[in-house]
């Protein structure tokens, strides 16, 4: 097993930069609450600008489904107005206060409509806690976090860093096509219990193709431990900040998202971040599968007790 320690030494504590990202930086004029206009120039930025660090998924030939979903990412809306970024209480009590959803869409495409109607799902299905709802813009804004926007996925990390800037104690990152099919219950208690909550779809090594092996000696590991580390979903990510492994899982991928290339992979946020956990022993809660169903498999759940939600294929 090759394990890069010097380059983990030296890459902790240095983000990416090059001329084209320090010309865009220097535009604006505050990072932490840029005006519609600068949304414009960094938008113009994220779809015209050269980018050469994605040259390695743009040289590959394959997986042009995931390369284009990096490339169609979008800050501002249609309509030009700036972000939405709004906060919804439901049903909340002592034991509930402390509790966050984390829901995120970008302005292409169904994004913002797939996270109201999601929205209006968490309220339905019997949820006690907050949920973050973020429409546009970018995850974290007001402590940072678009100096790491260009880094494609990087707004799940950027996500959960926000709610933890904000008070937050336990928190769960869901993707927009995740639909619940019960009341979050369960698996805020495992939150809160073992510290962190993530499933995981195979290992590293059963999904290799779209792991390319640059981003892997980024994060440096070589491709023959991809066997030993699960390959983590990021679709539901859950994480106690009152617990420590817990903050030095998200303290380390928010660093190896601002290095940039450990995530220069087809599954950008979920290499590193399965990477991440496995050197800190965290441990995923279960195979995918049992929690999550297809959208057609949902009324058929007799033998699936287990499963909470499920995912729809609109994209």
């Amino acid at each position: 097993m090759k394990i890069y320690h010097f380059f983990i030494a030296i890459n902790l504590f240095a983000g990416y930069h090059d001329e084209e990202l320090d010309r865009l930086w220097s535009a604006i004029d505050d990072i932490n609450h840029p005006t519609l206009k600068e949304y414009h120039l960094i938008e113009e930025y994220l779809q015209s600008g050269k980018r050469t660090y994605l040259d390695e998924l743009r040289s590959t030939g394959t997986n042009k489904d995931r390369l284009n979903r990096i490339l169609e990412f979008r800050l501002v809306s249609p309509k030009n107005v700036m972000p939405i970024s709004e906060t919804y209480s439901f049903n909340i009590d002592e034991y509930s206060n402390g509790k966050c959803i984390i829901l995120y869409g970008s302005t292409n495409g169904i994004y913002p409509e797939k996270a109201k109607l999601l929205l209006s799902e968490i309220e339905d299905c019997g949820y006690s806690g907050h949920v973050l709802l973020r429409i546009g813009g970018f995850p974290n804004t007001p402590f940072g976090g678009l100096k790491i926007c260009h880094v494609p996925y990087a707004f799940k990390v950027a996500a959960l860093q926000e709610a933890k800037e904000l008070g937050f104690k336990e928190i769960l990152w869901i993707d927009l096509a995740i639909h619940p099919m019960k009341d979050f219950e369960k698996i805020f208690w495992e939150i809160e219990q073992t510290g962190y909550f993530f499933t995981y779809v195979g290992s590293l090594q059963d999904n290799s193709p779209t792991h390319l092996p640059k981003a892997a000696r980024a994060l440096g590991i070589d491709t023959d431990v991809y066997d030993q580390i699960p390959h983590i979903s990021s679709a539901m990510i859950g994480l106690n900040m009152e617990n420590k492994q817990a903050l030095q899982l998200l303290d380390n991928w928010y660093r190896e998202t601002e290095n940039l290339y450990p995530c220069m992979t087809f599954w950008p946020e979920e290499l590193s971040l399965s990477v991440v956990a496995w050197r800190l022993g965290c441990k995923p809660y279960t195979w995918l599968g049992n929690v999550l169903c297809t959208e057609g498999q949902r009324f058929q759940l007799e033998n699936r007790p287990t499963v909470e939600f499920y995912i729809d294929s609109s994209r």
